[in-house]
């Protein structure tokens, strides 16, 4: 059996996206991180048949804000832990124990992520002790594994650093966990990821991303005047 978890938080305005609240409003970066939700949740519907798909989610809202975004079809679950990495491993170790041999947990944040880098993770774990899929700015969207690895979420690596794909591999290095990476993609944080993003649109370089709710949605902000505040210096 497969299991995926997607980890979110509640798009609560001003608790979400705050890297971009410098672009957009507290409800604009919340409406974004809506967006994303839909668009990945498209994606996931296309491996559920092979896939158990699950979602863990934050305390800094009221879950009320997601029910309309979640299908029933999808497993949720609160999130539990100190940190990040603990919040992690906490997730991968509950739906390992019960009884998925592999389990893939990414972050909500890369909606340009399609059916086969899904399908890519899940292929590495055949060979591989644990898979990452690496970020353009030195983190990881992707991590999956067929045992608990926690030794990778200890504290240790500061999380949200450009150092965490390279210490993650420092560590499994050391400990003789054979890691494999999957394909780069680009994680939304920052006003700069969003400039690439609409010049990737313009160029005609993502004439095959399936994201549309939030492509509508930028394209909506961009209408709205902040096309000139994203892309200006």
């Amino acid at each position: 059996m497969k299991g995926l978890i997607l980890m979110t938080r509640i798009p609560v305005p001003g608790k979400t996206k705050t890297r971009l609240m410098d672009t957009f409003t507290g409800y604009q970066c919340s409406e974004l991180h809506k967006a994303f939700l839909k668009d990945i949740i498209k994606v996931l519907e296309s491996i559920k048949s092979s896939t158990d798909i699950f979602i863990t989610y934050s305390d800094e809202g009221d879950f009320e804000i997601l029910k309309d975004i979640i299908p029933n079809w999808i497993k949720i679950f609160p999130q539990h832990g100190a940190d990040l990495g603990e919040k992690m491993e906490n997730a991968i170790k509950k739906v390992l124990d019960l009884g998925y041999k592999k389990v893939i947990l990414m972050g909500s944040d890369v909606p340009q992520i399609t059916k086969e880098d899904i399908i890519d993770g899940f292929r590495l774990l055949k060979e591989n002790d644990l898979i990452l899929g690496p970020t353009f700015d030195g983190g990881y969207y992707m991590v999956g594994m067929k045992e608990l690895q926690g030794i990778i979420f200890k504290k240790g690596l500061n999380w949200g650093k450009v150092s965490v794909l390279e210490g993650t591999l420092d560590i499994c290095n050391k400990n003789c966990i054979k890691a494999g990476l999957g394909n780069k993609l680009m994680d939304i944080d920052t006003k700069e990821d969003l400039s690439k993003i609409l010049n990737d649109i313009e160029l005609g370089l993502l004439k095959d991303f399936e994201s549309s709710n939030t492509i509508e949605l930028i394209d909506s902000y961009m209408k709205g005047g902040e096309y000139a505040r994203i892309t200006s210096n």
